[in-house]
């Protein structure tokens, strides 16, 4: 039941399989269903990798550049159609062994179950209702974050949730748990997802809150830039450089398991396959073919695939 009874491994779930599987049948009473997100800050980013990468430019930044051909509004759309919710989020009162709770279920199918507006609206809304009900809150956290696309009304929702948390908890003494399953990072981990009562996630689960890193190619200094987010103490952050000269290819390698994916290296002369970030993350296998075509363009090397 979504757990590999081999290695213990869990599965992905959707908000709606969750919901089935954790509330008592015939009890789900969802809310908020019809607010769905507008485009605040009239956001779109229409960028084209069919066209012949520019061979002049002196550096290419993965760190900044995003695979996102659409307007914000088609992309909302798309998700809504692909997955039949109306935001990232699910949210609603249902009974759990016979006892009534408040209980919010993130879905990363939906955007990365990145927390826009409508989702700190959603769960705020559902922590008052609680409130003023006596009810225990559950929240079911699976989110890359806050929604890029909102800017900083997305970085709001932060501190809406934490504040109606905070009357939850320290002014009314009712009972919060959060679940925090794969992958929890970025502005959710920073609020809702560290503040619970008690707090529960799943073996091998991503909590986190920074991202890994960045890989910049310079041609005017003819070097490559790796920098990556590592534990903290001495080694808490670990930056590299090589020369341009030295890497001999790009490599995708095809990762078989309970998933396949494509991760993305490049061959240095000497050190290895180094694994490039934010390039195989969430992209399809086209989309992973296209970045690393561009980058062998950009460094005249050829492109391998294993």
């Amino acid at each position: 039941m979504y757990i590999c009874e081999f290695c213990g491994y869990h599965l992905k779930m959707s908000s709606s399989d969750r919901i089935e599987l954790s509330i008592d049948p015939g009890t789900w009473d969802p809310m908020d269903e019809d607010m769905v997100s507008v485009d605040p800050i009239e956001f779109d980013s229409p960028v084209e990798f069919d066209e012949e990468p520019d061979s002049d430019r002196d550096h290419i930044d993965f760190s900044e550049e995003e695979l996102d051909s659409d307007s914000y509004i088609d992309r909302i759309d798309s998700y809504q159609r692909k997955t039949g919710l109306t935001e990232a989020v699910q949210t609603g009162i249902g009974q759990l062994n016979g006892i009534p709770v408040a209980i919010g279920v993130m879905d990363f199918q939906f955007m990365g179950g990145s927390m826009g507006s409508v989702v700190g609206e959603k769960i705020t809304r559902l922590i008052e209702y609680a409130t003023n009900r006596s009810l225990p809150v559950i929240i079911v956290c699976a989110s890359g974050g806050a929604r890029m696309q909102e800017g900083s009304l997305s970085l709001m929702q932060m501190a809406k949730i934490s504040s109606a948390l905070y009357n939850y908890q320290l002014d009314k003494k009712l009972f919060y748990v959060a679940i925090l399953t794969d992958p929890t990072t970025g502005g959710v981990t920073a609020s809702f997802a560290m503040l619970g009562d008690i707090i529960i996630a799943e073996p091998n689960a991503t909590i986190a809150f920074a991202g890994s890193g960045y890989d910049r190619f310079d041609r005017k200094e003819g070097r490559v830039c790796i920098f990556r987010w590592g534990f903290p103490g001495i080694n808490r952050r670990i930056f590299l450089r090589f020369l341009m000269r030295d890497i001999q290819s790009i490599r995708i390698e095809v990762k078989e398991g309970l998933y396949t994916r494509r991760v993305l290296y490049m061959e240095i002369r000497g050190q290895g396959a180094i694994p490039l970030t934010r390039t195989d993350e969430n992209l399809t296998p086209r989309e992973i073919e296209q970045k690393a075509a561009e980058l062998a363009y950009f460094l005249r090397i050829p492109m391998e695939v294993l």
